[in-house]
């Protein structure tokens, strides 16, 4: 059976950018924001989120969260025009874009998202990773 413990039930703003503000070039910066494991979950269950897993490849082919795209943070380059269309749609329709890695202490998660929020899109980061969805007991692929 799976668990989630409830710690909070509100998101965390993580980027000073984190508003719809221009920069100073005029360009529109998105916005990082952390998401606690059971909003995450809620989500998940119901395919309300894009979610990304950019762990290494062979990482996400041990198992990763159901629903989850491999978008490893070295090809980020190579796999953007690929996904970046499905993230536009998915903020416009204001469905979140989760991105998430190996636990906490792993900044692959956070890099990726200050690449997509300097591209203007909003994203949201999972508290804890892959570490704290198989803590909580969690189904995984």
């Amino acid at each position: 059976m799976a668990r989630v413990e409830s710690r909070s039930n509100s998101t965390t703003k993580t980027s000073a950018a984190a508003s719809t503000a221009p920069d100073r070039t005029g360009k529109r910066v998105g916005s990082m924001t952390r998401m606690p494991l059971e909003q995450f979950f809620q989500l998940q269950q119901t395919d309300g989120a894009l979610i990304y897993d950019v762990r290494p490849g062979f990482v996400y082919a041990f198992g990763h969260v159901p629903g989850a795209v491999s978008w490893p943070k070295r090809a980020f380059a190579s796999k953007l025009s690929q996904f970046e269309p499905a993230i536009l749609a998915a903020n416009r329709s204001g469905k979140p874009v989760v991105l998430y890695c190996t636990d906490a202490e792993c900044p692959d998660s956070r890099t990726v998202a200050g690449w997509l929020t300097d591209r203007g899109l909003d994203v949201y980061v999972l508290e804890g990773g892959w570490a704290a969805w198989k803590e909580g007991d969690l189904p995984t692929e």
